[in-house]
């Protein structure tokens, strides 16, 4: 049964029903020294950076536009131990990168996770998790998001130049019909993906009841959406469709499992995974406020718990014999060529 009674995309039926009735430091980059950590954040409405500095001696920072590329030439700022610093130098369009090296030895690159976006909820990039084997998986190669409907003139620049070629939407046809991805000049594959939710939804009655639909929803994803999934691991193998920004409508379950299965080809560890998938909650907290103020008891809907992504872990160890067995035998990855394109 392919047809999802559950609540992530409910947003036009429940404003009919409505109607009726009236920032995380979770991209700290930490070395094998945990003595030194470094993470950088970007305030949406100003643009301003801001780098969280820790390291025992002596740091210096660089900066570029391409993570393989940075200028280490040229010093943006240094200093000893703990420090936050604000740099108001980048144009607002444009993305960096920053290398931070401590004592000439420990190397970190970071840029913002969360995008600074204006237009648009929950739209990061999900490079800079460490593997399980010390590799790092890259920055600037994939990106998540909810829906792009309403992105601002400065949110499209800063997307072209980033120079995104392929958006991978898991929408239905009544979401897309309804939120219009905007247009980027950069992107030259659209991917349509459509994780159908069916004609009709289910509202519970409590929350509790509302959270195992959702619980209920991933499982789902596990065992009868792999065709969806098979191709989206397609366009991640074809290094021609980089960078990749893939996408729901809150960009947290359809695409939170994506990212989810993303992550794991590439050997990140299954709790960095989980936390990754739980930085949803923060990001669309703003963006459904007015709903679950109307509707207390559709709060889950609008948010995630670990326990959403940990039932499909656990359907998949229990029914595919593991995450390895299930991304190679079920979604056709090729793990080796993952973990080549995307971590170093």
């Amino acid at each position: 049964m392919r047809k999802l009674s559950y609540m992530s995309f409910i947003i036009a039926p429940l404003c009919a029903l409505l109607l009726i009735g009236c920032n995380s430091d979770s991209n700290i980059e930490k070395s094998s020294d945990l003595s030194a950590s470094f993470s950088v954040e970007r305030n949406k409405t100003d643009k301003v950076y801001t780098l969280n500095i820790e390291g025992d001696g002596h740091w210096e920072v660089f900066a570029g536009e391409i993570p393989d590329s940075i200028d280490t030439n040229t010093v943006i700022i240094e200093g000893n131990g703990t420090k936050e610093v604000n740099l108001t130098q980048f144009p607002s369009n444009k993305r960096i990168y920053f290398q931070y090296i401590l004592e000439n030895s420990i190397k970190i690159i970071a840029s913002e996770r969360l995008l600074p976006m204006q237009g648009a909820y929950n739209v990061r990039d999900i490079g800079g998790y460490k593997t399980v084997d010390g590799k790092t998986v890259k920055w600037g190669k994939v990106f998540r998001s909810g829906d792009l409907n309403q992105l601002t003139n400065t949110d499209i620049a800063y997307l072209e130049n980033i120079g995104i070629r392929t958006v991978v939407d898991f929408r239905d046809s009544i979401e897309k019909l309804a939120a219009p991805d905007s247009s980027l000049s950069t992107v030259i594959n659209r991917l349509e993906y459509p994780i159908e939710t069916g004609s009709i939804v289910v509202l519970a009655q409590t929350a509790e009841e509302n959270k195992q639909v959702l619980i209920d929803a991933n499982k789902v994803f596990v065992t009868d959406f792999q065709d969806e999934y098979k191709k989206f691991f397609e366009a991640l193998m074809n290094e021609n469709n980089l960078p990749l920004l893939f996408h729901c409508s809150a960009g947290k379950d359809r695409a939170g499992f994506a990212a989810a299965m993303f992550l794991s080809a590439l050997g990140v560890d299954k709790e960095t995974i989980i936390q990754d998938y739980l930085l949803s909650g923060i990001y669309v907290e703003e963006k459904y406020a007015s709903y679950v103020s109307l509707a207390p008891h559709l709060a889950p809907v609008f948010t995630v718990y670990r326990e959403y992504i940990e039932a499909a872990f656990d359907t998949i160890d229990k029914e595919y014999g593991g995450i390895d067995s299930y991304l190679s035998n079920e979604l056709g990855v090729d793990l080796e060529l993952m973990r080549a394109i995307y971590t170093k």
